[in-house]
């Protein structure tokens, strides 16, 4: 093809398009060729969304990004020659068997890095799935996996200098994949890269749990599903394996039905999972009860919002550990700056780290509150100490009159007694 690149073989073959795995002449370097195939080329809607997904491949790159070679014709046939990469499809992984749950988190941290770099140069995915996604060295219970998204088919650019035929889209016209389509989506409504965050939340989801949160009888039963049901906790659906609190936390801010509850960007999304993953950070509605345990805590339902002032208690509560207990109380009762939701302007009120903050909510660290309740218990298990009432003690000056009193009495006594006998 295009005169310089050798076939080996057929990666993949779809409805509209196929992918080969080729070699480049005459340095062999290999290298995967996509293209339509040729009998839809006389289709005005489809070869121009094949021109425009080359498009949007020009503008966007990034190390979880197939990197895009170059783009030619061949007998008026568009080829897209791009970086090949080798490994399993994430759904080619699911099929066998669940990651890890290490490997979950970092493989969704780097499908945001590479929505990152793709909201950066104002292009929505809208069709992300584990299909899309390949996994690089992977290996059950194994770290250095490297993560590319790909197949931007469905792209939309939704800022920045759109190319000429990227705005193919009409409003409520529906494209994605049913298990993995945003509510807004389902709708029909236009979307925004909220929109993957969502997607991306179901593939960790999916991940974790071991199945997608909605799959229905039939695809608009799936669709119906994303907008009407609540998703399913991911703590209660993983049999026999434990998700902790905050990473269930995090999963389902990204699956909230409406965009504005969910995280506002690919990075908001990672940092909180890493906090989430690494710091097991949490913001409960309410401040834990006296008393209340780690063991406590996996019952509670948390939501969980990073910035780097959490990061900074977390180390603060650290450190109090460390200290004396009456140093440790006085720290803890010490004002701190307020923790800034991510998303949200610096505030510049204080607050106390037992006081709930603007929002209602308040930051712990599942440490301190043990800390904390662990001395609260240890209070409330020491018995009552013994109150007595006692008269206050008789200054030195008041014996002293009483005891010459005495002796003067006395000696009065034996001078009568002795007269008496004369």
């Amino acid at each position: 093809m295009g005169g310089r690149y050798l076939i080996d073989a057929v990666i993949g073959e779809g409805a509209f398009g196929v992918v080969y795995r080729a070699h480049r002449e005459p340095d062999g370097e290999r290298v995967a060729l996509k293209s339509i195939h040729r009998h839809l080329c006389s289709d005005p809607q489809i070869f121009k969304r094949f021109q425009r997904e080359a498009d949007i491949l020009k503008r966007i790159e990034g190390q979880h990004l197939a990197k895009v070679h170059e783009i030619l014709e061949d007998n008026g046939l568009v080829i897209i020659v791009l970086e090949y990469v080798e490994g399993p499809s994430l759904e080619a992984i699911l099929k066998t068997s669940a990651p890890e749950l290490d490997q979950a988190v970092e493989i969704t941290l780097q499908v945001c890095a590479a929505l990152g770099a793709a909201h950066a140069a104002g292009v929505v995915h809208r069709d992300l799935k584990p299909a899309n996604v390949i996994v690089e060295r992977f290996a059950p219970r194994t770290t250095g996996l490297r993560v590319r998204v790909v197949d931007f088919g469905l792209a939309k650019v939704v800022h920045g200098d759109a190319a000429p035929g990227t705005v193919l889209t009409q409003r409520d016209m529906i494209f994605g994949t049913p298990e993995y389509m945003a509510p807004e989506q389902v709708r029909g409504d236009e979307v925004d890269l909220r929109a993957d965050l969502y997607a991306a939340g179901v593939m960790l989801y999916e991940m974790v749990v071991g199945k997608v949160p909605f799959s229905g009888k039939s695809a608009l039963a799936t669709m119906e599903a994303h907008v009407r049901d609540e998703v399913p906790h991911p703590r209660s659906s993983r049999g026999g394996h434990s998700v902790p609190p905050s990473l269930a936390a995090v999963i389902r801010r990204a699956l909230e039905k409406d965009p504005q509850a969910r995280y506002p960007s690919a990075r908001a999304f990672a940092e909180a999972l890493t906090a989430a993953w690494s710091e097991r950070l949490v913001i409960t509605p309410n401040a834990p009860a006296a008393g209340t345990s780690i063991q406590d805590l996996e019952t509670i339902d948390t939501e969980l919002n990073l910035a780097e002032d959490a990061r900074a208690a977390v180390k603060a509560a650290e450190a109090i550990q460390a200290l004396p207990t009456t140093k440790a109380l006085a720290m803890v009762t010490a004002p701190v700056a307020a923790p800034r939701i991510l998303g949200d302007p610096p505030k510049a009120a204080k607050t106390k780290l037992s006081e709930p903050d603007p929002a209602g909510t308040t930051l712990r660290s599942a440490k301190n509150d043990a800390i904390e309740s662990s001395r609260e218990g240890a209070i409330r298990s020491r018995p009552a100490p013994e109150i007595r009432i006692e008269d206050p003690p008789p200054r030195p000056g008041g014996k002293i009159f009483w005891i010459l009193a005495i002796v003067v009495a006395i000696a009065c006594i034996l001078v009568g007694i002795w007269i008496g006998s004369r």
